[in-house]
């Protein structure tokens, strides 16, 4: 090989090679745009309802848009529910009306 073949070739593969760093650079260095976080669905759905029946010292209790204190706290002991009973009243279980509360307290108390 003579040396303007050796130094077209030397070039070449340095603009090869630039170029392919340059792709890299471009790809790899994405600004990254954060994800917002995420809110369970129960939270959501909770926000939503007007009540929701949770677990509160082992007793099913009723809470209004306030989800801090309940509202009323009934005679129904949670250990004796079976599991997914219990998991749901852990998660919240919503209802958008006393009524239908009601229907989901009666259910638990047969």
């Amino acid at each position: 090989m003579n040396k303007t073949t050796l130094r077209t070739l030397i070039i070449g593969g340095g603009v090869v090679l630039l170029g392919i760093i340059l792709i890299l650079c471009f790809t790899l260095l994405k600004p990254v745009v954060p994800t917002p976080p995420t809110v369970p669905e129960s939270s959501i759905a909770a926000a939503q309802s007007k009540y929701t029946l949770r677990e509160y010292q082992g007793k099913i209790a009723l809470y209004g848009s306030d989800l801090t204190e309940p509202e009323e706290v009934f005679e129904i002991y949670t250990d004796t529910l079976p599991e997914m009973d219990i998991l749901r009243l852990q998660e919240g279980i919503t209802a958008d009306s006393l009524e239908e509360a009601q229907a989901y307290l009666d259910d638990f108390d047969s």
